[in-house]
């Protein structure tokens, strides 16, 4: 396969944003821009099938796309869809790879490069490349990294296409899924343990955000901390109380939160918002 130019690229139609609801392109179609690049924006797929027929393609590369492609579009492009997907698949097929990595304490995770099927993530694989995690990552954290090494395996895959090796097909075994989170999901629950708390706030930062409630209110917790706890203190559940940092109870001992986002409010460290309660005899979050 010979390189040629890029012909364009495809990304979501305009959304309303602001207060006065105004159309707006997302970052990624104006950078494209920036670069004189011819940018589409499909709305149904019987517009991507129009672009894809007038522009004839060789190969189309996606990431985070967010939209199965049917069938007839797949079979447009000589070579077909590569997709570039955020973990070692058959794991965690889906729209949410990355943050279910964190969330399940994964130790390993990496970038598949596969060619798209009408499955959900289950094409054949052309190239992975394995990432070993730290355990303190969030989501934005880890996706700038598996960003950085996705080059390697996409490079390998589009030799592979020009020395005409075919991809191996994917397994179902040891696949797992993926799917998008709600709002709702973010909600802390302090009767599991630490380790849990900790990773669901680092894999929900920054989509959808893990949140408690304190005196009806939504309180955003933005980061914590396994080492700044008072373990001396023996508190409940939910309840909170003030040592080096803001120790809050769970099912294991204590975890420090570090950083918060009170509703309707700006970013501030936890210390910095437990001054702002009123009343302090009730000290709990629910």
């Amino acid at each position: 396969m010979q390189t040629k130019a890029v012909s364009g690229v495809i990304t979501s139609p305009d959304k309303p944003s602001g207060r006065g609801q105004k159309l707006s392109e997302n970052d990624f179609a104006r950078f494209c821009s920036e670069l004189n690049l011819s940018v589409f924006k499909p709305a149904s797929h019987a517009e991507l099938n129009e672009i894809l027929n007038l522009q004839k393609p060789d190969l189309v590369i996606t990431v985070a796309y967010g939209r199965l492609i049917k069938k007839a579009e797949l079979q447009i492009p000589k070579y077909g869809w590569l997709n570039i997907h955020f973990s070692l698949l058959p794991r965690w097929r889906g729209a949410a790879p990355v943050q279910y990595a964190i969330l399940n304490g994964d130790q390993e995770t990496g970038v598949t490069v596969f060619k798209l099927d009408e499955g959900m993530d289950t094409g054949p694989i052309y190239s992975q490349s394995a990432y070993k995690l730290l355990g303190k990552e969030s989501t934005q954290e880890l996706l700038e990294a598996l960003s950085s090494n996705a080059n390697y395996p996409l490079d390998r895959a589009l030799e592979m296409i020009g020395d005409g090796i075919m991809p191996t097909p994917q397994s179902d075994h040891g696949a797992t899924l993926a799917p998008k989170f709600s709002k709702l999901a973010g909600k802390i629950d302090w009767d599991n343990t630490a380790i849990d708390i900790d990773r669901k706030v680092r894999a929900l930062n920054p989509w959808p955000g893990a949140w408690t409630s304190f005196e009806g209110l939504k309180l955003s917790v933005l980061e914590v901390s396994l080492d700044d706890t008072d373990e001396s203190m023996k508190l409940s559940a939910g309840e909170f109380a003030l040592a080096k940092e803001l120790n809050v109870g769970t099912a294991s001992g204590n975890i420090a939160i570090m950083n918060v986002k009170p509703e309707g409010k700006r970013e501030m460290t936890a210390k910095e918002w437990l001054r702002g309660v009123q009343d302090k005899s009730k000290l709990s979050f629910n």
